[in-house]
């Protein structure tokens, strides 16, 4: 990833990493504590629109996972309900 900026809490942790990823040619955001949850924008202005308006700033994760957490045991996505 290049030209890229590591975004952190208010904690000072890490939370997410928006950068350009050039096998792609698009600009990427990456949730650091799910890797595997990666996000394309078509350029840097909208990564970082998106980042602001669709992410949480204190878990990096998008708000529409609002209720959910990293792994940290059991299956995921299960629940105690």
């Amino acid at each position: 990833m290049r030209d890229h900026t590591a975004i952190f809490n208010k904690s000072g942790e890490h939370v997410v990493t928006i950068g350009l990823n050039e096998a792609y040619g698009l600009w990427q955001i990456v949730v650091v504590q799910r890797e595997e949850l990666e996000f394309f924008c078509a350029d840097k202005e909208v990564a970082f629109a998106a980042w602001h308006d669709e992410f949480d700033p204190e878990t990096g994760f998008p708000r529409s996972m609002a209720g959910e957490r990293p792994h940290e045991g059991g299956a995921p996505g299960s629940s105690s309900n």
